[in-house]
């Protein structure tokens, strides 16, 4: 209950329901009784949910149609579902209408039926406890497009009529027919949620300039006692055309425990006549003697049997044009209140927007001026530790060179013990081996590209230059890379073989640098002897 609690909440907050009856019918009809079986965690979403032929739409979808029907709360209205589906819409609707309306809803699917049922059966044992005078609801097989207008309670028409499935224009003008005088049919035509009012037939005469604008957007195919007027733009599987079933809707019969279906001018007029079926025959005369009590010249059995043959609209008194007209301004202004009380809580909505999106935007500078600063100083940071390293190992890299070739006799050879400066040195030598290695390449391509451009005129002294070129290039490489290998393995073990003491014939012992490091002793068993000059460096 608590989620459902919130489930009108949100429904209001997003502006889709404004009526107090509306957001009531959607507390009293809990979604989770409705939703196909195994959903029940997601009844609560607003959003639609389907399985095999059993499909409940989103709450908002619901909310829009339930708000076009204008319904009058605790009234003796008719309403009938097309498509009733899981039952979701009438179980809201009969909600707000109250004990005294009929309800029916029309399904083609046994297995939708049956789920229906068990739905309704569900929610009325949670609803016993809060409100015993559940209304019913009749569920029958059938075809939505078949039902004939010329039998049952069709005849005299439905207050409100909701199509659960998309339907085109030609099944929609004969859909309309089953709406009373004055009533309203909400569902979806092709891709377009509508509304649809029955005028009757005293609009027919009016002027041009008295119809209302929503006459001019009415819908193709439909009669000029109509009016339509687009909703919004939906998406719904379209209603079964098969099986053909033509369907009737059976009609109540009228007798005294039911007579609280019936309108209220059916049940005053009812009620005098079986009051005076109840009085005296012999009656004093009234002034005019052309005047009898009619009622009491039969008795009460007859006029329940008679009252047995009358419909829902049999005591209606006729409408004329004026009564027509003060009703019609009346939904207008009905109307006209409600789209502007809708208008001023849409700009109330876009001027929190706007208030909102402008501390968004102050909000998102200033995350961007603070992520730069502090990219600009991670990079500061990591220039200048690059460029210290850097440093440091140039300055051993000297202090080596100027150990080995005895140039500061006097001075004390730096020791390089660490790992890292081991690194630092190596990185340098090894990018300033890539550096020759990419100056060798563009200098190869150069000379691809001349030799290709004079292919034609010395073919004989390129072949003969050739060979000498790759002998060239052998030894140069050859001799390369002998020396930066003996420069690596000496810079490695530079400091060892000042230790050693065997620097007078320019030759030092030059071992294991990973040994070296983790122990900081030559191991005398595995020693290597490489000359190194002071030319060769």
């Amino acid at each position: 209950m608590y989620f459902n609690i919130h489930l009108p909440i949100n429904l209001i907050g997003f502006g889709v329901i404004t009526s107090e009856h509306v957001e009531g019918g959607f507390r009293s009809a809990d979604r989770k009784f409705f939703v196909p079986s195994g959903n029940e965690t997601l009844a609560h979403s607003d959003q639609p949910l389907k399985e095999g032929n059993v499909h409940i739409s989103a709450p908002h979808i619901y909310g829009s149609a339930i708000e076009a029907l204008d319904l009058v709360p605790n009234s003796c209205t008719s309403f009938l579902n097309i498509g009733s589906g899981t039952g979701y819409v009438s179980a809201i609707v009969a909600s707000i209408l109250g004990p005294n309306s009929l309800n029916y809803g029309v399904e083609l699917h046994d297995d939708v039926i049956e789920h229906c049922k068990a739905s309704f059966a569900k929610w009325k044992v949670a609803s016993v406890s809060e409100n015993d005078d559940t209304p019913n609801i009749h569920i029958i097989k059938g075809n939505g497009l078949n039902i004939l207008n010329s039998e049952g309670e069709s005849v005299v028409g439905y207050d409100r009529i909701y199509i659960g499935a998309a339907v085109d224009r030609a099944d929609l003008t004969s859909i309309t027919k089953l709406l009373s005088p004055g009533g309203i049919l909400v569902g979806p035509v092709d891709d377009e949620l509508v509304k649809v009012i029955r005028t009757g037939v005293l609009a027919q005469g009016l002027d041009d300039d008295a119809r209302s604008e929503e006459d001019a957007a009415s819908l193709s195919g439909l009669d000029e006692e109509f009016t339509s007027q687009l909703l919004s733009g939906v998406r719904f599987a379209p209603l079964a055309m098969h099986p053909v079933i033509y369907t009737t809707i059976p009609s109540n019969v009228w007798n005294p425990s039911i007579r609280h279906f019936y309108p209220n001018e059916h049940q005053c007029a009812s009620m005098a006549l079986l009051m005076c079926s109840n009085s005296e025959l012999v009656q004093p005369l009234p002034p005019m003697e052309e005047r009898f009590n009619a009622a009491a010249m039969l008795p009460k059995s007859i006029w329940l049997e008679i009252l047995s043959y009358t419909h829902r609209r049999w005591f209606a008194p006729e409408q004329n044009e004026t009564d027509f007209l003060k009703r019609r301004l009346r939904e207008e202004k009905a109307k006209t209140a409600k789209a502007e009380r809708a208008r001023r809580e849409a700009e109330a909505r876009c001027l929190a927007a706007e208030r909102e999106r402008a501390v968004y935007r102050l909000l998102a500078r200033r995350w961007q001026s603070r992520l730069n600063a502090l990219l600009s100083q991670q990079e500061d940071n990591e220039q200048g530790e690059s460029e210290q390293h850097q440093h440091q190992a140039a300055e051993d890299l000297f202090n080596l060179l100027d150990a080995e070739t005895g140039q500061n006799n006097n001075a004390v050879p730096v020791r390089v013990g660490d790992r890292s400066t081991l690194a630092g040195l190596r990185s340098l030598i090894q990018e300033h081996l890539r550096d020759i290695d990419s100056d060798v390449e563009e200098q190869e391509g150069e000379d691809e590209e001349d030799d290709s451009a004079y292919e034609g005129e010395a073919i004989d002294m390129e072949e003969d230059f050739s060979v000498e070129d790759e002998g060239e290039d052998e030894e140069a490489a050859e001799g390369g890379a002998n020396e930066d290998e003996n420069l690596l393995e000496f810079l490695a073990d530079e400091h060892e073989s000042v230790a050693s003491g065997r620097g007078r014939n320019n030759s030092v012992v030059m071992e294991d640098v990973e040994n070296l490091v983790a122990t900081g002793q030559r191991s005398v068993d595995q020693p290597r002897t490489v000359s190194v000059s002071s030319y060769d460096l």
